[in-house]
C-alpha cells in the first residue's frame, strides 16, 4: 500500500531593512486576560531617578537661600548641588541639597579637600547619611536590627556557657582560652546541656574518689 508523500510548506523568507539587519517579527496580541496582570507591583525606582532633585525640593531652596549661592553667598546660584556626590550615593533629597552658582560648584567637584569640607559641614547640620533617601534609611534600619538581633544572640549564648566555662576553669586550673571558648559557642543547646551533664559528673565523680577512705596501704572495697 502506498502513502502519499506529505506536502511541505513554504517556509517564510526572512525579511531584512536596507541596512541588511533583519526586521523584528511583529508581536503578538497580548490577550485580554493577561493585560495589566503586574500592575499592582510597584518597581523600585532606579539610581539615577533616586539621584535627581525633586522640583520642590529645588523651588523651597531657593527661597530659603534668597536665590544666592550658599558657598559665597554673593552670587546668584545657578544650579542645585548634590553634597554628598551621586557618583557615592548622594540622593536627591533636601538634606542633601546645596545651591551654588556654576564657579563655586565647578571649584568644588574638583577639589577633593573642599568637597570633604562641605561634606563635613552638612553632616554637623543634618546628622550622619545625611544623604540618604527614604529606601536607604528603610535598608539601614533594616540591617542594623539584624546586627542587633545577632548581639541579643551572642551575649544570650555566653549566658548560657558561663556555668560551664566557670566549672572547666576550676577543673583545669587555669582560664579557658578563646579558642576553647568558641568550641563551647558552636555547640547547640542539646550538645550543651548532654556536655555539661557529663561535666558534672566528671568533676562529681573526681571528688568522690578523692574523698573516698583508705585501709592500711591501700583502698579496698569491701
Amino acid at each position: 500500500m502506498m502513502f502519499p508523500k506529505p506536502t511541505k510548506q513554504p517556509k517564510e523568507k526572512k525579511q531584512y531593512s536596507s541596512l541588511q539587519q533583519r526586521k523584528n517579527k511583529p508581536k503578538k496580541e497580548i490577550a485580554p486576560w493577561r493585560q495589566g496582570i503586574l500592575s499592582h507591583h510597584q518597581s523600585k525606582p532606579s539610581r539615577a531617578d533616586r539621584a535627581d532633585f525633586p522640583r520642590k525640593v529645588v523651588e523651597d531652596l531657593i527661597i530659603e537661600t534668597n536665590g544666592l549661592c550658599q558657598c559665597c553667598g554673593k552670587l546668584q546660584a545657578e544650579t542645585t548641588h548634590h553634597v554628598m556626590p551621586r557618583g557615592r550615593g548622594g540622593r536627591g533629597v533636601r538634606t542633601n541639597a546645596m545651591r551654588l552658582n556654576w564657579i563655586c560648584h565647578d571649584r568644588i567637584q574638583t577639589n577633593e579637600e573642599e568637597l570633604q569640607y562641605w561634606i563635613s559641614d552638612w553632616e554637623r547640620k543634618h546628622g550622619p547619611n545625611f544623604w540618604f533617601d527614604d529606601q536607604d534609611w528603610e535598608d539601614y534600619n533594616r540591617k542594623q536590627a539584624a546586627i542587633q538581633e545577632r548581639e541579643l544572640e551572642k551575649r544570650q549564648r555566653t549566658e548560657n556557657i558561663e556555668p560551664i566555662v566557670n566549672l572547666l576553669s576550676v577543673v583545669t586550673g587555669r582560664s579557658l582560652k578563646a579558642k576553647e571558648i568558641r568550641l563551647l559557642e558552636r555547640m547547640n543547646d542539646n550538645d550543651m546541656t548532654i556536655f555539661a551533664k557529663l561535666m558534672y559528673d566528671v568533676v562529681g565523680a573526681g571528688i568522690a574518689v578523692e574523698n573516698k577512705p583508705t585501709f592500711g596501704y591501700g583502698n579496698f572495697d569491701d
